[in-house]
């Protein structure tokens, strides 16, 4: 079964993707979270700078190598990702290099979480890469975003995350003072980052009147992150039961083996 949850940067999405794959587990549930980015944090005073900026180009050409290599998923992940950058291409190429690499990296992911009975959990699956594409490329259009995410994968239950502006804003501040400066040249500005808000609603609105079943999780406090993970939990254990003929026979003891999908 495959969950995957959207919303702004700083929304919380990691940190919910996390708790409710521990609740599910300690349930008798297979679950991980699948993660397609995760951006450096500054271990110390000491920034690397040029050294960090070719590790995280030499990094990005490797794992996209390998990507387009596999036999198996070669075809339908470069023509998904193609199709993706080609209607809302990102402004800056940094940026382009940084979404193309995303993108072929969760399509791989995707197709071999197709193949597992587990509950993968995507903290940044497609409905995340068409609202990111649109915030890299600068125009929001309706039109486009009901396009793009008619033609990509659909998971098993989408979550909307969600948080008020004001602790978003905190958030990306408060990352953005973590992360070393050049990591920061892969990722959009603060400013482009507070437009998401706008850019997830009009793709909540269009999920919604196309009739795509979205649950609703608020995390602006840990006490409403709790009570969210808990109405979520439901969700995802009432829609696995339902998509299966022996959902109680997939409840296990010990965690789940892991499919190779955790990439850097």
């Amino acid at each position: 079964m495959i969950v995957e949850l959207f919303g702004p940067p700083g929304s919380g999405k990691t940190t919910l993707a996390h708790v409710l794959a521990s609740r599910l587990r300690e349930d008798g549930y297979r679950a991980e979270v699948v993660r397609s980015y995760r951006p450096a944090i500054r271990s110390g005073t000491l920034d690397l700078g040029v050294l960090l900026f070719v590790s995280r180009i030499v990094s990005a050409t490797v794992s996209t190598a390998k990507v387009i290599l596999s036999r198996r998923n070669s075809g339908s992940i470069l023509s998904k990702s193609l199709l993706m950058l080609r209607a809302m291409p990102p402004k800056k190429p940094i940026w382009r290099a940084r979404i193309w690499q995303q993108i072929l990296k969760l399509s791989h992911a995707w197709e071999r979480a197709k193949l597992t009975h587990d509950i993968l959990i995507f903290d940044e699956g497609y409905v995340q890469a068409v609202g990111s594409l649109a915030l890299l490329n600068g125009n929001a259009d309706k039109t486009v975003l009901e396009t793009m995410l008619g033609d990509v994968p659909v998971a098993d239950l989408t979550i909307r995350v969600l948080a008020p502006r004001a602790t978003v804003a905190a958030r990306l501040r408060q990352r953005m003072e973590r992360e070393p400066p050049a990591e920061r040249l892969f990722e959009a500005d603060f400013e482009v980052n507070m437009r998401s808000l706008s850019v997830f609603k009009t793709i909540s609105d269009i999920l919604a009147m196309s009739g795509r079943d979205v649950v609703c999780a608020k995390t602006s406090s840990q006490r409403s992150t709790m009570k969210s993970t808990q109405v979520v939990e439901r969700a995802i254990i009432a829609r696995y039961i339902l998509g299966t003929t022996d959902g109680e026979h997939r409840r296990v003891e010990q965690p789940s083996e892991t499919l190779g999908l955790y990439g850097p």
